[in-house]
């Protein structure tokens, strides 16, 4: 399923390209979204090359049907990657829900609007289960649209106070 989505910053894409490519945004963006873990994986910084790999627990957000619940559970881990080319202002989003056949992949793109700019992501989510496939694959785009109010929320509130 291809979606787009548009997430509002109050900064000039120059501040918040320089923001996402420091490892410490991702750590306070998180505890802000109340992850219940967050662990690094790997990250690296090579020229204008910036790219992050975490492990995220979150509260299980999306609604399950109650047979469902018990293979589910209350929490749901991921593998998110974030990967900018900071010179460009463009960059590729992975996740991977862990114990679920889906895969979600956002390209992004800052542009400059007024005295801000907008992450404009272009999401392709795939659920590889026969027949509720498609049906899964809503409810995750869904759920991504939904916490993108709260994740432009955050950032804009670290933004703040970024380099001062």
């Amino acid at each position: 399923m291809k979606f787009q989505q548009s997430l509002q910053y109050n900064k000039p894409s120059d501040v918040v390209i320089q923001m996402f490519g420091d490892p410490t945004y991702f750590e306070g963006k998180f505890q802000k979204l109340n992850a219940l873990a967050f662990d690094v994986m790997e990250q690296s910084r090579s020229g204008d090359r910036f790219s992050i790999k975490m492990k995220l627990t979150f509260p299980l957000s999306v609604p399950v049907p109650g047979f469902a619940k018990k293979v589910v559970g209350d929490t749901t881990t991921l593998i998110e990657q974030d990967s900018w080319d900071l010179s460009a202002k463009t960059g590729t989003l992975s996740v991977d829900i862990q114990g679920a056949p889906v895969t979600a992949v956002g390209q992004m793109k800052l542009v400059d609007q007024g005295d801000g700019c907008i992450n404009e992501i272009s999401w392709d989510i795939r659920c590889s289960v026969p027949l509720i496939g498609k049906k899964i694959e809503k409810l995750i785009a869904e759920d991504i649209q939904a916490k993108g109010a709260d994740d432009a929320r955050v950032t804009n509130e670290l933004l703040a106070n970024f380099g001062s």
